[in-house]
């Protein structure tokens, strides 16, 4: 694993990103004062940046096999404090066959899929 800059990624590289988000913890002023925020840790398949506004980096979580739909996280860029490099796209490929048609415009789902249970 190395650090990487977005530059350095292709689609279906598999990644961790660092970023910081904001936290809802309880605390004196002076410490929401000094640290407002928390540190996260993202892991998934590097989709590419998105966004019009406002930037973001788009990690695939899942992906629907039949249709290559993804299910994805969206992290603001400002907010990356670090990207590793895992796994190369090369070696992706072989798990996850959907990462070769990424250079084409995929699905992101707008919604979560419904997971129904059944008892019995």
């Amino acid at each position: 694993m190395k650090s990487v800059s977005l530059n350095d990624l292709q689609k279906g590289d598999l990644i961790v990103v660092t970023w910081d988000d904001a936290s809802d913890v309880k605390g004196t002023i002076g410490e929401h004062e000094v640290n407002p925020y928390i540190t996260c840790k993202d892991w998934g398949v590097y989709l590419g940046i998105g966004g019009e506004k406002r930037r973001f980096i788009i990690i695939g979580k899942d992906v629907v096999q039949v249709q290559n739909e993804w299910g994805a996280t969206r992290i603001p860029l400002e907010l990356v404090q670090s990207i590793t490099l895992v796994l190369p796209r090369e070696y992706m490929v072989g798990v996850i066959s959907e990462i070769q048609v990424l250079g084409r415009r995929i699905k992101l789902r707008k919604r979560s899929r419904e997971v129904r249970y059944s008892v019995g």
